[in-house]
C-alpha cells in the first residue's frame, strides 16, 4: 500500500527494550497513516536515524540506557528540525512536562496508553504542525515535519562489548543484484565473530548460485574452494549429516575463515541450486541454530526461488538491503509482494547501502517503496571495493571506518553484541511493559 507523502506519518521509535520496539511496531502494522520506519535501541542510534531519515515523528523513551530521553529530544530537534517529538515515561510529573515543553517536545505520554490513543495524539500533533506550516508558508521559511536535512550516519570511537549473547538467525535479501547484499552479510558475520572476549560463534550460509560469499572471504570460487579432498564441504552434502550432529561433525561440513566465521559454501555449480530444497534448508538452519550464536544467510538475488522462501520463513529477522537507486523499485514491488505472501513482512528491516551516492533517492522517498523499519544507512567508501577485490572483509581491515561502525550499529539492533558505553542514564526497571492506556496531561 502506498500513501501520499503529505498523509503518511513516518515514526521513529527509540527504546532499549527490543520486545517493546517489536510490540509497538506490530501495533501500528496496517495503520492507515502511521508507519514505523526506524527502530533505535539507544539515544545515539535515535539521533543518527533522525538525522539520516528525517522522520515525521519520534517516540522517545525517557530512560534510554545511554542518554536521557530529554537530551535525545533536544538533539533530534537540532538534526531534524521538522520532526515532532514525543516523550514516554513510567513516572510523569508537572516538572517533567515543563522541562519537555521547554525543549519543544509536543506531548509527554504515560506508558500505559493504548495504541489507538497514542496514534490519535501523534496524528493530531503532526497534522496541527503541518496545518500551521501551510498557513505560514508564504511568510516564514519554516520546515515541515519530516523534511529535515539528510545527514551522514555518525559515530566516532571504538565500540565495546556487552556481556551476553542471544542466538539469532538473520537472512539478508535484496530486490536486485549489485546493491551490497553479500558485502553486508559477510561484514556482519565477521564483525560479530571478531568479538573474541564474548566468544561469539558466527556462521554464514551462502545460498547464491555463484558462491559470492567464498569469493568475498578470499576462499575462491566454489569450484576452487571445494576442490580436492574437501569437495564434500558444500550445502548439498548437508543432507548426509545426522539430525543431531556433534559440533565436530558440523565443522567437518564447513570452512573456518581467519576471522573465526564458519562458512557453509554454496553449490559447486550454478545449476545445482535447484537441488537445494526446503527440507535441506530447514535442516541446515536448525543444526546451525543449535551450534552457533549468530547465523547469517546470504539469500540469492531472486526471492522467487524455493531456497529463498524456505530461508526467509526460518529466519528470525530479514534484512532487506537496497541502494537509493530508482532501479530497485521494480524489484522491491515483487519482493514486497512475496514477503507479504509468505507472512514474513513483520520481521523485515531495511538497510540503505551507499546512501550518499550523488543523485540518489531521498530516504523519505525510499520509505514509500521499502516499507520496513530502518536499521541504518551505510556510506559509499572507495576502500570497500578494493577490500572486496582482495577478499578482505572491510570491518576487519578498517574497523573504525564509518562503514564498519554503521555495520556494527545495524547488527546491534537485532544481535546486540556492541554498545558505545556501558555507562550513562540508568534504565528504570519495567521499561515499556505494555501499550498505552491514558494520556498524561
Amino acid at each position: 500500500m502506498y500513501f501520499e507523502a503529505d498523509n503518511l506519518i513516518r515514526l521513529l521509535v527509540a527504546d532499549d527494550d527490543s520486545e517493546y520496539r517489536d510490540r509497538i511496531r506490530r501495533a501500528f502494522e496496517g495503520h492507515p497513516r502511521i508507519r514505523v520506519t526506524a527502530l533505535a535501541q539507544s539515544g545515539r542510534d535515535a539521533i543518527g536515524m533522525a538525522r539520516d531519515g528525517a522522520p515525521d515523528a519520534a517516540l522517545i523513551d525517557l530512560g534510554l540506557v545511554d542518554m536521557s530521553g530529554l537530551d535525545v529530544a533536544e538533539q533530534v530537534a537540532r538534526v531534524s528540525p521538522g520532526t515532532v517529538v514525543f516523550i514516554a515515561t513510567d513516572n510523569p510529573s508537572m516538572d517533567l512536562y515543563r522541562r519537555a515543553m521547554a525543549l519543544g517536545v509536543r506531548q509527554v505520554f504515560t506508558k500505559n496508553m493504548t495504541a489507538a490513543d497514542i496514534a490519535g495524539m501523534i496524528e493530531q500533533e503532526v497534522d496541527a504542525i503541518r496545518e500551521e506550516m501551510r498557513r505560514q508558508a508564504e511568510k516564514l521559511p519554516l520546515v515541515a515535519p519530516g523534511s529535515g536535512p539528510l545527514g551522514r550516519f555518525g559515530g566516532q570511537g571504538a565500540l565495546t562489548q556487552v556481556q551476553s549473547v542471544r542466538r539469532e538467525v538473520i537472512a539478508v535479501a535484496s530486490p536486485k543484484g549489485g546493491v551490497g547484499k553479500t558485502t553486508t552479510a559477510v561484514n556482519m558475520a565477521c564483525a560479530a565473530a571478531a568479538q573474541a572476549s564474548l566468544k561469539v560463534k558466527a556462521a554464514i550460509v551462502d545460498l547464491n548460485e555463484f558462491g559470492c560469499v567464498t569469493i568475498q572471504m578470499n576462499m575462491g570460487t566454489p569450484e576452487k574452494a571445494l576442490a580436492g579432498d574437501m569437495g564434500y564441504r558444500n550445502i548439498l552434502n548437508w543432507q548426509y549429516i545426522s539430525n543431531n550432529p556433534s559440533p565436530e561433525e558440523v565443522q567437518e561440513f564447513m570452512f573456518r575463515h581467519v576471522s573465526g566465521v564458519w562458512v557453509v559454501p554454496a553449490v559447486p555449480l550454478p545449476e545445482k541450486i535447484a537441488e537445494v530444497n526446503q527440507a535441506l534448508i530447514t535442516k541446515v538452519i536448525s543444526i546451525l541454530r543449535n551450534n552457533f550464536d549468530l547465523v547469517v544467510i546470504d539469500l540469492p538475488p531472486s526471492i522467487t526461488l524455493d531456497v529463498s522462501w524456505a530461508a526467509a520463513e526460518a529466519a528470525d529477522h530479514i534484512l532487506v538491503v537496497v541502494t537509493p537507486d530508482v532501479q530497485v523499485i521494480p524489484g522491491m514491488n515483487q519482493l514486497n509482494t512475496t514477503l507479504r505472501a509468505l507472512g514474513v513482512a513483520s520481521k523485515c528491516y531495511r538497510i540503505v547501502n551507499r546512501y550518499n551516492i550523488p543523485g540518489g533517492l531521498k530516504i523519505s522517498e525510499l520509505d514509500r517503496y521499502v516499507p520496513y523499519p530502518s536499521l541504518g544507512v551505510f556510506p559509499d567508501e572507495p576502500g570497500i571495493m578494493e577490500a572486496i577485490k582482495r577478499g578482505e572483509p572491510f570491518v576487519l581491515s578498517h574497523p573504525q571506518a564509518e562503514f564498519s561502525l554503521a555495520v556494527k550499529r545495524a547488527l546491534n539492533q537485532v544481535f546486540p553484541v556492541f554498545v558505545e558505553s556501558l555507562q550513562g542514564t540508568s534504565k528504570r526497571k519495567g521499561g515499556f511493559l505494555g501499550l498505552f492506556k491514558k494520556r498524561f496531561a
